[in-house]
């Protein structure tokens, strides 16, 4: 199966009714987690899980989402779904979700300056440089199912038997895709809030 990458720009304020639906469609266990999130960061989380609907009933026909469960490290998925595996990720301006049929894991970050003792660290001298490796290891990372943890103290053996390519998705963004199967092509799927809150 293709890997379908759904991109929302998010460029403007959620009005009350549009928040309202949006956590409707949110699961429980992430509707508590948002009410420790920072404001600012709410709105990324909650166009991120109404992507996910969005996307699963353009693929499948679901108008909800099905029951989640969090596995170990932190990644949910759905039990009684076992082929059909997504991954989220949100900074601010963007969210993207990835549908596929086996493990995948997908980042997006906004392009900004990063600190000189971050490139330092990572032997990197351009900040478009650092993005790029960053949302690389990250979409590696939430493939396999690691934390945050991983990303620190990068395992080079994590990338082992993974496919994992940039994305042009929206400009001013870095992002890429990972996953298992090398043979998988992908296709990005450009949204707006006003289709995915119909």
């Amino acid at each position: 199966m293709e890997i379908q990458v759904y991109t929302l720009p998010v460029d403007r304020e959620l009005g009350e009714k549009e928040r309202e639906k949006l956590l409707d469609m949110m699961p429980l266990f992430r509707r508590q987690r948002l009410l420790r999130t920072r404001e600012s960061k709410q709105i990324q989380a909650l166009c991120a899980y109404g992507l996910l609907r969005y996307a699963l009933e353009r693929q499948y026909g679901y108008a909800c989402l099905p029951p989640m469960a969090i596995a170990e490290e932190g990644k949910p998925y759905f039990p009684d779904l076992p082929k059909v595996c997504f991954n989220l990720s949100h900074t601010e301006g963007a969210v993207l979700c990835a549908l596929h049929d086996q493990a995948v894991g997908v980042d997006v970050e906004r392009h900004r300056a990063a600190a000189q003792t971050v490139l330092h660290y990572y032997h990197i001298t351009e900040t478009g440089e650092f993005w790029n490796m960053w949302v690389h290891r990250e979409a590696i990372a939430k493939c396999r199912g690691k934390g945050f943890a991983a990303l620190t103290h990068w395992d080079a053996s994590l990338e082992e038997r993974i496919d994992c390519r940039a994305l042009s998705v929206v400009e001013g963004f870095h992002a890429a895709v990972a996953t298992e199967d090398p043979s998988s092509a992908h296709r990005c799927i450009l949204t707006s809030l006003e289709e995915i809150l119909q």
